[in-house]
């Protein structure tokens, strides 16, 4: 696990550049696949390089969006394994070929997204630990307040 973390704090000035790899595959995807990882990573993208006027949006916007990338990859995988069973390959057509280039390169697309997660999680594990909870049964973060419901005061 060191050497993961020695190589990720080493090349997380690269995170842009595996930014936008993620952007191009996720718009090479749309062909044939309604894909968010387009959006996603542009996005992504924004944050990491351009939202620096405000320090604090950011760090909750990359917590945020980490997240989101986690999330996105265990939709990425279920979608990967039911779709490549429902095309198919029994034409040999162009449609055919098409499915088989997105389902390949969905598959990079989430080789891809476990590096930016792991570059990510090690480059601003304060961030994602500060989002996290304290623990079991504690209150998430300091400013927690429990709902107060109006009908029943």
């Amino acid at each position: 696990m060191e050497k993961v973390t020695q190589i990720a704090e080493k090349h997380s000035d690269k995170l842009k550049y595996l930014l936008i790899s993620g952007a191009c595959i996720g718009l090479i995807n749309t062909f044939c696949r309604a894909d968010y990882n387009f959006i996603l990573y542009l996005y992504m993208y924004y944050i990491w390089i351009y939202m620096t006027n405000d320090p604090e949006i950011q760090t909750r916007e990359k917590a945020t969006s980490f997240y989101i990338l986690c999330y996105s990859l265990i939709i990425d995988l279920i979608w990967c394994f039911f779709w490549k069973s429902q095309w198919g390959y029994l034409k040999e057509d162009i449609e055919s070929g098409t499915h088989g280039l997105v389902i390949f390169l969905s598959w990079i697309g989430i080789l891809l997204k476990i590096v930016v997660g792991i570059v990510i999680a090690v480059s601003e594990k304060n961030v994602i630990k500060g989002t996290l909870p304290k623990a079991l049964g504690e209150k998430l973060n300091e400013g927690y307040m429990p709902q107060i419901d109006v009908n029943n005061q």
